[in-house]
């Protein structure tokens, strides 16, 4: 009777309490020659409510009642446990909050409030990326990022590929590299990143999926974690090809043209002949023959050979 034992009730004690149920008239004395541990069997039973012991004498209860009595102990004991985890669990929360390293922005509003704040505390480097459809929502450059960049903070940021395909977004990371900012593009940036100093960093990310937030961003202070955020800022700013300004050199001594430099920006970011073709609207076999006369120009074989050469010339 397996219930039983689970309820703490030893294997002695429940046969027993079995032997009890069947034979109740049973004498103490024929019980200690049938079972071990008599006395301590008694003894177990009695705190349940099982038996009722006079002196030498005993009766057994009503076992309906004793064990809705158990089961009603034992509801109590659970729930005991479930405020108790409760409150261990606030109890462990408001400890890792005194860590001081990691702050959970309860809404959108607040990351931008943070967000905007880091053009006015930042004093020597500013570190970002952004994996956000920029044309899915208001286009603006952050507040004050002018002003930082000319009391000589530096900007080091990694665009989407996004913003090569849409001309207001290319527009304004244009005014923001004549500003000063060295700006780089990297075709599927994972989440967004702003590091200030190397003091903190805001981190945020949209999801796509209906279930669960759709926004959600913390700050990260000094710690294993921001320097976590830093690697993973500098290992794709090395793999992240540069947008810079255009020159209008023709030749390959001097330089690429404008349009020459966009067209292997946009190779370097990953875009298909397609999609480039449309960003100058034309077709594609005419992208075709620029590509082939850049490859004809720096001795490249394949695309991937001109984008090394194109790196090697300072093209890109």
């Amino acid at each position: 009777m397996e219930p039983l034992q689970s309820l703490g009730l030893s294997a002695p004690a429940e046969a027993l309490l079995l032997d009890l149920l069947q034979r109740p008239d049973t004498a103490a004395a024929d019980l200690a020659a049938q079972h071990e541990q008599v006395d301590g069997s008694l003894e177990e039973l009695a705190a349940l409510g099982l038996i009722e012991r006079n002196g030498d004498a005993m009766s057994v209860r009503p076992p309906r009642l004793a064990m809705e009595a158990l089961a009603e102990r034992h509801t109590q004991q659970a729930q005991l446990a479930r405020d108790s985890a409760e409150m261990l669990g606030e109890l462990w929360k408001a400890a890792a909050g005194k860590q001081d390293y990691l702050e959970v922005l309860p809404t959108y509003a607040a990351s931008q409030a943070v967000l905007n704040s880091v053009q006015t505390d930042a004093q020597q480097q500013v570190r970002a990326m952004t994996m956000g459809n920029l044309a899915a929502r208001e286009l603006r450059i952050v507040d004050g990022m002018f002003e930082a960049l000319e009391r000589g903070v530096r900007y080091d940021v990694i665009y989407g590929a996004h913003v090569l395909q849409d001309a207001n977004a290319l527009h304004m990371v244009q005014a923001c590299i004549d500003a000063g900012e060295t700006a780089r593009v990297f075709p599927h940036v994972p989440l967004n990143i702003t590091i200030v100093d190397d003091r903190w960093a805001l981190v945020g990310a949209r999801s796509e999926v209906r279930r669960g937030p759709a926004f959600a961003a913390v700050v990260v202070h000094d710690s294993p974690l921001l320097a976590g955020m830093a690697r993973i800022f500098e290992a794709l700013w090395r793999m992240a090809v540069p947008i810079t300004g255009g020159t209008e050199l023709n030749d390959v001594n001097a330089g690429p043209s404008l349009e020459e430099k966009r067209l292997l920006t946009y190779l370097s970011a990953g875009l298909t002949d397609e999609s480039i073709a449309r960003e100058f609207g034309v077709s594609e076999r005419t992208i075709a023959r620029r590509i082939g006369r850049l490859q004809e120009a720096l001795g490249a074989q394949t695309r991937f050979q001109l984008g090394v050469q194109a790196s090697r010339q300072g093209w890109l």
